[in-house]
């Protein structure tokens, strides 16, 4: 018996628990790696971030896979890629690995198994694993992506969470940036508006430090106390000093997750308010025609003090305008639209423009009520026309906060109370509309209604432009006020090509210069000739957060179906404007996804659930256990019992 326990114990035999997911066998296996390079990945623990140490996890297991054993990483963020085909080699990861860092994109897990399931029909491996390395952050488990999974696979999933290993905290994210233009002041003025999340459940964000940063230089700095599990806006002001464009980026202090903690914007200032004027009732007498006042009170003595750069328009002429040229479109006593243009009007306004609307006798109400009902947050009801020797309408006249009214001194103020109106219509609010009416008339009817449609102003007054139902044109109290509330009204959107992109969006430039060659200058420096198709440019490769500029010149455009990159901007190009691109604030709500809904997403597949902090060798499920010392043991306990039998003999 000790001869053959000892030659047991020289054969190193090891226990093996059965499962189909271990290697013990040394049969040559097929495996995929889902690597999670999504931003959150950057998350750092220790000064070491879930991407690292998923990185170290996958080389560590390469090492010791069984012999011709093949291997595939596939990236887990949007859109997913092949980083490594199949191969046998771990040098070859590891070079690429080294190169490789987490993305500014949001994570893609069901699309990534579905990569991974057809390059696994590709080898002719028994043995087919795929693991996912992942912070398991739910916003990258879409449900939508694993129906045509869950009834398919039954392949063996490794799911290694590196997010167990957290102990710094992701406190805060900057969702969102907005740029305003100020008019109404006396000087310019810009103002950003921010919106910053706290992503702790549990507690609030006291002090948070918030800081702006404009061209490289900080200009301002503040703190936010935000709740928990909300969200809190904080708005910045600065005097315009030039017309120059405006990059910048707002940020917040430090925490474990450096990439959602600022967020950038770019704006283009206007020097002038560029407004749209449509005459509805022009008339060759010119004093006659509807704008006649309206054109003088925003531009007295045609000189450019008041800062708004007026264009009139017929309405047969409307069509033919550009609306995205304008900051503001005024339309006066205006019958009806052009066929479908309402969609366009509708448009300019959610863009973040301002309609302006004044009425009169030329107006068709049920065009009005039926066409603009998007718009205009009220129905047209009737006119109401004094009688001969009643008394005229008139402003109910009282101290106001509004920005445009709260300027009005108590004498002008009644000087407008002198102001006659002979004729208005009447209103009625439409199901579920939000309006205000910061001007009324003494009989509590609305005089002027304001509406926020999107990012854009509406502004319907309730009476003409001119003098055919009212004196106000000629009241010297019309100049201020009429130019007060297109100045509150514009947000400066003559350069409405400034836009805000997520990573991964494509940017279509819809007019891009026809005569010449464009360029798009990204964050890094790096410049791109994009190339024209059918006559206009999309440009997708928006997966660096930042500033992104453009530039046109004279030379021939390149009509190339790739985009070209030259060393530098030709001499003489031109700024054509800029668009900005953020992440993805969705990815930075860590809410993890549980171990019971991913065996629902993958009913049919063998799941095995990991921690990546602890210390595992993933390419086994189940570690063997040696019995040579066991075997030893027995050797040696059936020698001293046969010494112990022998003495006592």
């Amino acid at each position: 018996l000790c001869i053959a326990l000892l030659s047991l114990a020289m054969a190193n035999p090891i226990f093996l628990p059965g499962d189909s997911t271990n290697f013990e066998t040394n049969d040559p296996s097929a495996i995929v790696f889902i690597l999670d390079d999504s931003y959150s990945m950057a998350t750092q623990t220790n000064q070491k971030s879930y991407y690292t140490r998923a990185v170290k996890a996958l080389l560590d297991t390469n090492e010791s896979l069984p012999v011709k054993s093949i291997y595939s990483v596939v990236l887990g963020s949007s859109p997913n890629r092949v980083l490594q085909h199949w191969t046998m080699e771990p040098e070859k990861a590891k070079n690429l690995l080294k190169l490789n860092q987490p993305s500014s994109r949001t994570t893609e897990i069901g699309r990534a198994i579905k990569k991974s399931l057809s390059l696994l029909e590709e080898v002719p491996q028994k043995n087919k694993l795929i693991y996912i390395l992942t912070d398991r952050d739910k916003n990258g488990w879409n449900q939508e992506e694993f129906s045509s999974i869950s009834e398919t696979t039954s392949h063996t999933f490794n799911i290694v969470d590196f997010s167990e290993m957290k102990h710094g905290i992701n406190k805060a994210a900057v969702e969102h940036t907005e740029v305003q233009q100020e008019f109404l002041s006396t000087s310019r003025v810009i103002r950003i508006k921010v919106k910053i999340a706290n992503l702790s459940q549990l507690k609030p964000v006291n002090k948070l430090k918030v800081s702006l940063w404009i061209n490289g230089k900080e200009q301002a700095e503040g703190t936010l106390d935000i709740p928990t599990n909300s969200s809190t806006e904080k708005e910045f002001s600065l005097p315009l000093q030039s017309n120059n464009p405006i990059n910048g980026e707002v940020r917040i202090e430090d925490d474990s997750l450096l990439k959602d903690n600022l967020r950038f914007f770019s704006y283009q200032p206007d020097q002038t308010i560029k407004t749209l004027v449509v005459d509805g009732d022009p008339n060759t007498v010119e004093h006659q025609s509807e704008t006649f006042y309206l054109e003088r009170a925003l531009n007295p003595f045609t000189s450019s003090l008041s800062n708004i750069e007026l264009t009139l328009s017929t309405l047969a002429e409307l069509s033919k305008r550009n609306l995205f040229d304008y900051s503001v479109i005024i339309l006066c006593n205006v019958h009806n639209l052009p066929f479908g243009y309402e969609q366009e009007l509708e448009k300019f306004v959610l863009r973040g423009g301002a309609l302006f609307v004044t009425l009169g006798n030329q107006v068709d109400a049920k065009f009005y009520n039926e066409k603009l009902g998007n718009i205009l947050p009220v129905f047209l009801k009737s006119v109401h026309q004094v009688a001969k020797n009643d008394e005229p309408f008139r402003f109910l006249i009282k101290p106001s906060k509004h920005p445009v009214l709260k300027i009005f001194k108590e004498r002008t103020l009644e000087e407008m109370k002198s102001i006659e109106f002979q004729s208005i219509y009447s209103v009625e609010a439409r199901e579920n509309s939000k309006f205000t009416t910061p001007v009324v008339f003494s009989n509590n009817l609305p005089a002027l209604i304001e509406s926020t449609t999107g990012k854009g102003k509406v502004i319907l007054f309730v009476s003409s432009i001119d003098r055919d139902w009212n004196n106000f044109p000629i009241q010297p109290t019309f100049l201020p006020w009429i130019q007060r509330w297109i100045k509150y009204s514009a947000r400066g959107l003559d350069n409405l090509i400034q836009k805000e992109l997520l990573v991964g969006e494509p940017f279509d430039w819809k007019n891009p210069p026809k005569n010449g060659t464009a360029y798009i200058v990204a964050p890094e420096g790096k410049i791109i000739t994009p190339p024209y198709v059918g006559g206009n440019i999309t440009f997708k490769n928006t997966y660096t957060p930042g500033v992104y500029q453009l530039y046109r010149s004279s030379r021939t455009p390149n009509l190339e179906s790739e985009a070209s990159i030259p060393a530098h901007l030709p001499y003489g190009a031109e700024p054509a404007g800029s668009f900005t691109v953020n992440i993805d604030p969705t990815e930075s709500h860590s809410t993890k996804i549980s171990n019971e809904e991913i065996n629902n997403l993958l009913p049919k597949a063998n799941i095995i659930f990991s921690n990546g902090y602890q210390k595992l060798n993933l390419n086994k499920t189940n570690a063997g256990i040696p019995l040579s010392k066991y075997f030893m043991m027995l050797v040696g306990a059936m020698l001293l019992l046969e010494g112990w039998l022998v003495r006592n003999e």
